[in-house]
């Protein structure tokens, strides 16, 4: 800044000469910045004509140095320049070589680019002023971007790096230098490389280094800018992987995009900023400045600002900003690495904020990318999201590349559009639904590619993996529903939250919404909810099997703990009354397995952290549907929704005895009815009971009210009210000690005890050993009448196979073991398949409930063979024990002939044979020592000994002679098979029914009676079931037994 008698100038990026002799001048600049100037000499030398004609410059050849006495300026100006002439440092020749980071950079910006700069600010304050700038916020602003222009660049400039603490990266112990060969390049990237490189040596950005120990070959990047543009370049980027497994990660937290666009509530007015080039403007450490060298076919070259890449690159970016902007973060102003975003509520807070970060920018150093800042609008693209008051979407111009993309021919291509999608899942309703197929197709190629990589799932087709019609229907129903997105609204502190959670058999979704808090009184279908969020997912595995309850307690759990930061005081939603009567904080639950409660207690314990209030919505009000409708984005599926709801119909709201419509409470005075008969009174009077006139009733002297001992159902109806509910399921003593206090009859401790001993739920809640559920597992007496199947999980083998299809005879034990790739429903399908060309259609299956097992493709084959097919308990492993037993045993041979014949584990399939012979030659004590094999087919099973003995000689004989043995021989055969399969049935039974006893009297558990009984159901069809509760009479037990075990109504 120099001072004129006009007032101050302001001259930046100048060149300078400092005379140090001279305090009274600070700087001298020479004839080319003058000339900039718009300084003549002509002008200068006329001036001084017209004051005299002759000038005396007696001493300007004097190369001394100046003095402040007896010296003109023009001499002091002279002598300093011929000075400094001839004393210049010669340059030595190996300057190429020399650290350029050493030499002394000065700031420098030509004309013309200055020029460009000023027109480019210009154009960017007219659309500032398109936007609706007013007049005072656009007269700061125009006078914000006078003052603070240094602060934008457009392109290289000699400016130093940013004012902070340069990156220091460290490495892993113990580490090598790595150095990459120079790679092949075309014509056109040989000549990009040398003008880039160039144009970064020129201005101090990197330096030639040919001693460098490490060394990475730079990639050419082509930039979408060259498809319309044909000055437009590609980019350079460096491969440092084998140094990036070489540095120790520097920890800096990300800031989370969901989160911090939250504190958007309120804003009106937005500005938007960018870094000019990060990676040239971030210092790296001399120390640290080697590692990253990359080498070129003109040499190698290191870099001076930390390289776009490293490990620490992103972390340290995003530390320095946050280091410049302070304390305005989180104050009107959001960054994410070199992108800066600026909020007000008005203009005139917009363009104070504007002035500050400037400031900061200007004070540190930092320069901007001026074509790509915005000082003013309602609505910005910032992180690929279009933010404006009203809330925010993805942008428009990348939503409308993925619905242009062609249809995929390749995995490749499939898994590059599923990512790209993955990222706008949060503004599409049940994301997981259209999605699903398309997951599937991928998973499938990557299997049969072998790998998961994009390179070579580029080169296999997506029909090689099964693409269908109804997967292209799928890919067409994202795309519309990228069509659909919804804007999400920002958070409001005074709104009412509400969480909307759903589940189905195979998805669950979930959307957080926000409404005026007077607004919820109205009905669902006046109620203006605005989204904040979209949560989906797809239940697989084990989770695919759970009970429905389960699934919608985990929408709502998972909803929770994903969108904590939006779920201050969340009103939840849900059309189950199951789950509204489990996480009511002051309900309890005492007629739920176990193993289930506590997973829905730890479940209900993290919503302990939320004022929560959840409301039941009846399933035929469709809230998903209607909230979907109302914002314009309806469902994907619409008829396999509308069938979900159907079915949610179903369910059974009571879940208590108590709560059954059949169920009365009795009052005083029916109980006063009851003790009306005089023979009764007289007898009651006898045994010491009295008359209270007051009360109207038989009171004991305790003053416990006197039931009749014949009245029984009144006896099991207190016995129930007791018991149940509030009750807990608690013991007979506990029971008995509750009922006491208000009613008393003779035999009430012996009829409690009987009570409490045949409820289910009370071995739930006693504790100790809980008995297996009542019943009996089917039994086959014939071979191939039952058919029991399972998979066997197993490691990888060397073909590929990591499963074990196991089928075994229900009678005779027989067993076949079919090594699969996956467990599949079309595994299963052959392997049946297989089985009944060679024995025979087996019409009884029994098999556990997986999904490669309960599938349309095995229920379809069933009812093409007129089979029936038995699905054990869930989470009871031993009902299916038959073929569980089996499993163990394959596991242990398996482990012993690979232990035997010293092969490695992935060898188990050639063993898997020998073992299934094993197996099926093995005498069973069971068949009464006879092998699986000869009790299914009638073969001789032999050991292996028999080898050792050969056979006879043969025998001569006729054909006649032989028609007629084998006739008497299969005559015997049936008649020793039929004898067989009934002493073995009968061994079978007695070993069977031996070993229940012996485990009855070892766990102390009394045997439970069967009943047979007939029950119709409200419908006209009538069911005979066989039930193993005790069974004390007709009016003791049996209707709340019954009420304890279903929800269903039977009449008996």
């Amino acid at each position: 800044m120099l001072a004129t008698s006009a007032g101050p100038i302001i001259l930046r990026n100048l060149e300078c000469f400092v005379d140090e002799s001279d305090p009274s001048h600070g700087l001298i600049v020479g004839c080319p910045i003058m000339k900039i100037l718009e300084y003549s000499t002509d002008e200068l030398l006329v001036r001084a004509r017209d004051g005299q004609t002759e000038w005396e410059l007696a001493g300007t050849n004097d190369t001394t140095a100046p003095t402040a006495e007896g010296t003109m300026p023009l001499q002091r100006v002279c002598r300093l320049q011929a000075a400094m002439e001839t004393s210049a440092p010669s340059v030595a020749a190996s300057e190429d070589i020399e650290r350029y980071e050493t030499r002394t950079a000065f700031p420098t910006m030509a004309p013309e680019v200055l020029a460009d700069l000023i027109r480019t600010l210009e154009q960017i304050f007219k659309v500032a002023t398109a936007m609706g700038l007013v007049l005072e916020p656009r007269a700061r602003l125009k006078a914000i971007l006078r003052t603070r222009q240094d602060v934008f660049r457009l392109q290289f400039s000699d400016d130093p790096p940013v004012r902070v603490a340069p990156l220091q990266v460290s490495l892993k112990p113990g580490v090598t230098p790595t150095k990459s060969q120079p790679r092949r390049y075309s014509p056109d990237d040989r000549a990009f490389l040398e003008r880039h490189v160039d144009a970064l040596w020129q201005h101090s950005l990197v330096f030639r280094n040919p001693r460098s120990r490490w060394a990475s070959a730079p990639r050419i990047v082509r930039k979408k800018e060259q498809d319309h543009d044909p000055l437009a370049g590609p980019r350079m980027t460096v491969y440092t992987r084998a140094e990036n497994e070489r540095t120790e990660a520097m920890p800096w937290p990300m800031p989370v995009l969901e989160v911090v666009i939250g504190e958007l509530e309120g804003a009106h007015v937005f500005f938007v900023l960018d870094w000019f080039r990060g990676d040239c403007q971030l210092p790296l450490h001399p120390d640290s400045q080697e590692y990253f060298t990359f080498v070129t076919h003109r040499g190698m070259y290191t870099p001076t600002r930390v390289p776009t890449g490293a490990t620490d690159a992103v972390a340290y970016c995003q530390g320095v900003v946050e280091e410049i902007l302070g304390d305005l973060l989180g104050n009107g102003i959001l960054c994410w690495l070199g992108d800066i975003l600026g909020y007000a509520a008005d203009a005139t807070a917009l363009m104070e904020l504007l002035d500050k970060v400037l400031a900061r920018c200007e004070e540190y150093g930092l320069k901007l990318l001026a074509k790509k800042c915005q000082f003013f609008a309602t609505e910005v693209m910032w992180c690929g999201k279009l933010i404006s008051a009203q809330g925010v979407m993805h942008c428009p111009e990348r939503v409308q590349g993925l619905i242009g993309i062609p249809l995929s021919r390749t995995a490749g291509e499939l898994q590059q559009f599923i990512c790209a999608i993955t990222w706008m899942r949060r503004g599409i309703p049940e994301y997981n639904r259209p999605t699903g197929d398309l997951y599937a197709v991928l998973e499938r190629a990557m299997i049969l590619a072998g790998s998961r990589k994009k390179q070579k799932l580029n080169r296999f087709l997506l029909i090689d993996a099964g693409w269908s019609e109804r997967d292209t229907a799928c890919l067409n129903a994202v795309r519309d529903a990228l069509l659909n997105m919804l804007p999400l609204a920002h958070p409001s502190p005074t709104a009412e939250v509400c969480l909307y959670a759903d589940a189905s058999q195979a998805y669950w979704g979930a959307v957080v919404t926000q409404i005026d808090p007077s607004k919820l009184q109205l009905p669902l279908e006046k109620q203006n909810h605005r989204p904040l969020d979209f949560l989906s997912g797809r239940f697989a595995g084990a989770s695919s099997r759970w009970a429905t309850i389960e699934m919608e307690a985990f929408a709502s759990v998972e909803s929770t703990r994903r969108l904590e930061y939006l779920l201050l005081r969340p009103r939840g939603y849900t059309d189950h009354r199951n789950l509204v009567y489990m996480f009511d904080p002051y309900g309890s639950d005492g007629t739920m397995a176990r193993y289930r409660a506590d997973k829905l207690q730890r479940w209900a314990l993290s919503l302990m952290s939320f004022k929560y209030v959840i409301e039941h919505v009846p399933g035929e009000v469709n809230a998903w549907g209607n909230l979907l409708s109302l914002w314009g984005a309806g469902p994907v599926f619409p008829t396999e929704s509308i069938a979900r709801r159907v079915a949610r119909l179903a369910v059974v709201d009571r879940v208590s005895p108590l709560q059954e419509f059949e169920f009365v409470w009795r009052s005083e005075g029916e109980i006063r009815t009851l003790q009306q008969d005089t023979q009764y009174q007289e007898q009651a009077r006898a045994a010491g009971v009295n008359w209270d006139d007051e009360r109207a009733l038989l009171l004991s002297p305790n003053g416990q009210v006197l039931i009749p001992p014949d009245a029984t159902v009144l006896q099991q109806r207190l016995c129930v009210i007791a018991h149940a509910g509030a009750g807990g399921h608690r013991g007979a003593k506990t029971t008995a000690a509750a009922l006491s206090e208000v009613f008393v009859w003779a035999t009430m401790p012996a009829d409690v005890s009987t009570f409490v001993q045949g409820c289910l739920h009370y071995m739930v809640t006693a504790g100790g050993k809980i008995p297996r559920p009542h019943g009996e597992t089917l039994v086959a007496t014939k071979p191939n009448d039952l058919l029991h199947f399972d998979f066997l999980s197993m490691l990888e083998g060397e073909d590929g196979s990591k499963y074990v299809f196991v089928l075994k005879d229900g009678m005779s034990g027989y067993v076949e073991l079919v090594p699969c790739i996956d467990a599949t429903s079309d595994q299963t399908y052959a392997s049946l398949l297989d089985w009944f060309k060679r024995f025979g259609v087996v019409r009884l299956w029994v098999s556990d409930q997986g999904a490669h097992f309960k599938n349309q493709v095995i229920a379809r084959l069933q009812s093409a063979l007129g089979a029936h097919h038995h699905f054990t308990l869930s989470y009871t492993p031993w009902t299916n024990g038959t073929v569980k037993v089996v499993n163990r045993e394959v596991l242990k041979s398996v482990k012993a002939l690979l232990s035997e014949r010293k092969l490695q584990t992935t060898y188990w399939p050639r063993v898997l044979p020998v073992v299934q012979v094993a197996l099926n030659s093995m005498p069973s004590d069971r068949l009464g020592g006879a092998t699986p094999l000869t009790a299914f087919t009638a073969l001789p099973g032999e050991s292996q000994l028999r080898s050792i003995l050969h056979p006879q000689d043969p025998l001569e004989a006729s054909v006649t002679w032989v028609e007629a043995e084998i006739t008497n021989h299969l005559q015997t055969v049936r008649a020793a098979l039929d004898g067989m399969h009934a002493e073995m049935t009968s061994a079978s039974e007695k070993r069977r029914r031996a070993a229940r006893d012996r485990h009855a009297m070892k766990r102390g558990l009394r045997p439970p009676s069967s009943v047979k009984a007939t029950l119709s159901l409200l419908s006209p069809r009538q069911v005979e079931v066989v039930t193993s509760l005790p069974w004390f009479g007709a009016d003791r037990n049996a209707l709340s037994a019954l009420l304890m075990i279903t929800p269903s109504r039977f009449k008996i």
